[in-house]
């Protein structure tokens, strides 16, 4: 098996799912493979910490660290349990592993591509349109993936 490590960013689109089920009918066979079904987060979708509400005229702030943190952790377990939600309805016979995470990045192409390198993932597979925060981004998302990782990336409609 060439493939051994794949990467499927999911945004809840159509396309997405449909990168799953590729990324899942080329490793699930095969017990010591791993499907990774990650989203990303956008930093911008966050509150701010240090955001003063100028309408109130009260700083909105966050009251330590660990409140903000538990907020981050919050947002990106719901995510997880999204994509885990999707594993679970499509996984079927697969007997490849399959993960679900999820990381806070300022873009998407950054957050796929350090996730390639932090993961040593071989294969991305990943839908051609967005939806959501990417949707202004219809395409560029693929060819920002594209030009930022040096594994193969396939693309699926």
């Amino acid at each position: 098996m060439y493939f051994k490590n794949i990467l499927v960013p999911y945004d809840e689109s159509e396309h997405a799912k449909s990168a799953l089920h590729i990324a899942l009918g080329l490793a699930g066979p095969y017990p010591e493979a791993k499907v990774h079904v990650m989203t990303v987060i956008p930093s911008s979708s966050l509150p701010d910490p240090t955001l003063m509400a100028n309408a109130l005229e009260t700083p909105y702030a966050m009251p330590d660290p660990e409140s903000y943190e538990r907020i981050m952790r919050s947002v990106a377990e719901n995510a997880c349990t999204d994509a885990q939600r999707l594993i679970d309805e499509t996984r079927d016979d697969a007997q490849c592993q399959v993960v679900a995470d999820a990381v806070i990045a300022t873009s998407p192409v950054e957050g796929i591509a350090d996730y390639v390198r932090s993961h040593d993932i071989d294969l991305v597979v990943m839908g051609r349109r967005g939806l959501g925060a990417l949707r202004g981004m219809i395409g560029s998302v693929s060819f920002g993936v594209l030009r930022s990782v040096d594994v193969p990336v396939l693309t699926v409609k």
